[in-house]
């Protein structure tokens, strides 16, 4: 897939009109990290997030958010030789945990968090973010399938077309 095809699928994502967190990013993180350079994965990834953050606003915990999303491509470089269905389903779902994990402790963890700052509080985070948690991982298991199913599908119409380079 064209860097610009997704850079549109990433924005676009997450400024339609959608349910909470179920977004493409995550699955473009992955997809990218798995399918291209880990240079321009990360440039795709932050160039999605920060493209619509202006438009969707900016928040405290911007560092976690994005964070997540570098960690997704790095989770995504697992499976940059693979095309096991299991192995790329295992690293959508780790990166949805460790994105709720992350953002949730750092949504917790700001200054002026609704939050008590406790064991307590930490846990009502959590516990809060279930729905978007679950948002999150069907966006991503869905985007996720989308991407690396597009691909092998244009891979299997077109034998000599490449796969997308891995360096």
């Amino acid at each position: 897939m064209d860097t610009l095809l997704l850079l549109i699928i990433g924005v676009f994502s997450r400024l339609v009109p959608h349910p909470a967190n179920m977004t493409a990013v995550g699955a473009l993180a992955i997809f990218s990290g798995a399918r291209l350079g880990m240079k321009k994965s990360v440039i795709i990834t932050i160039a999605v997030m920060g493209i619509s953050d202006v438009i969707l606003g900016f928040h405290s915990v911007m560092w976690a958010t994005y964070g997540a999303m570098v960690l997704a491509v790095i989770l995504g470089r697992y499976v940059s030789r693979s095309r096991s269905v299991v192995r790329i389903a295992g690293v959508t779902i780790t990166s949805s945990v460790l994105f709720y994990l992350i953002t949730n402790f750092a949504v917790w963890a700001a200054p002026g968090s609704m939050y008590a700052h406790t064991v307590s509080g930490l846990l009502d985070s959590y516990i809060m973010a279930l729905p978007f948690f679950r948002n999150s991982l069907m966006g991503d298991m869905f985007y996720t399938a989308l991407f690396f199913g597009a691909h092998e599908w244009m891979l299997a119409r077109k034998p000599t077309l490449k796969v997308i380079s891995t360096s």
